[in-house]
């Protein structure tokens, strides 16, 4: 376990999955879901090297059928921790015979932690060290504590937002947009809004939204370079999930070949692709 601490916060990250387990301000309170395995045993894993549900929890490249769980293995590997300072860590995760049975791909995936004050800033970065293209996608699923009655709680998006939701069936995209409310800046909160799975924005202008309980703001999640947001729980759990993605679920129709699947990303040989997003716990 590693710990990053300043004045404001002190933030706990495993080498398991380089999670974040635990960010608590100076008084002790809990930003983060403490992984309860009555409603959800996980706190904020990284997804890699892919977002979402794989059509048949499969995929084929280059003539292979290859299977994969939800999000991908990284949320279940240990990661290679360097502790930088007391306030930065990097984890690191490359290839191994386990991966490679799944994901026939060599790789360096990199998580880096970086506190500066009340704000949480997360790097992650795929090397391709190969001659060939890598094909990969990856995003976040950090869990929020949300106590008490849920429905004080809301999400505020930086602008006033029409907001549009990908439809979803059995954890598969249909392709259609579903209109879901207009001239929306707060969002409040209800169980029955997850009844079928997560809320999967489409063309948001927002770049940040912010977690608010009885209007008071808890966290706030920048999330520019990522096309993807979605927000999840499961009915009767206290958390909500502020998760900034670039990739997508398959869709119903997917043809199962990895290089086309709608979003992946293409990494040429020794090329590599960064991206930040960034938490800000509020302390006061």
């Amino acid at each position: 376990m590693v710990e990053l601490k300043n004045s404001s916060l002190t933030v706990r990250i495993a080498e398991r999955g380089a999670e974040i387990v635990s960010v608590k301000n100076a008084a002790g309170y809990e930003y983060i879901w403490q992984a309860d395995p009555k409603f959800w045993a996980k706190h904020s894993p990284l997804l890699f090297p892919v977002c979402g549900r794989l059509l048949g929890f499969a995929y084929t490249f280059a003539g292979k059928r290859y299977e994969m769980g939800n999000h991908g293995f990284a949320q279940r590997k240990i990661f290679a921790a360097e502790q930088r300072s007391g306030t930065e860590a990097a984890f690191t995760l490359t290839e191994d015979e386990e991966t490679l049975a799944e994901y026939p791909f060599r790789f360096v995936l990199t998580q880096r932690y970086l506190l500066e004050g009340e704000k949480l800033r997360v790097f992650t970065r795929v090397h391709n060290p190969a001659d060939t293209p890598l094909y990969c996608n990856f995003g976040s699923h950090e869990a929020y504590a949300a106590g008490g009655e849920f429905s004080d709680w809301s999400v505020r998006f930086e602008h006033t937002e029409d907001l549009t939701l990908a439809e979803q069936k059995g954890g598969y995209l249909t392709g259609a947009a579903v209109p879901y409310a207009q001239g929306v800046r707060e969002l409040p909160l209800r169980y029955e809004m997850f009844a079928d799975d997560s809320m999967l924005f489409r063309g948001l202008k927002s770049r940040r939204i912010r977690l608010l309980h009885g209007g008071k703001p808890v966290t706030e999640v920048e999330f520019s370079p990522y096309e993807h947001l979605l927000l999840w729980t499961k009915p009767g759990a206290p958390y909500i999930c502020i998760e900034p993605w670039n990739g997508v679920p398959d869709y119903a129709d997917a043809d199962g070949e990895l290089p086309h699947k709608k979003g992946i990303l293409c990494i040429e040989g020794g090329g590599e692709i960064e991206m930040e997003h960034a938490v800000t716990f509020f302390t006061e």
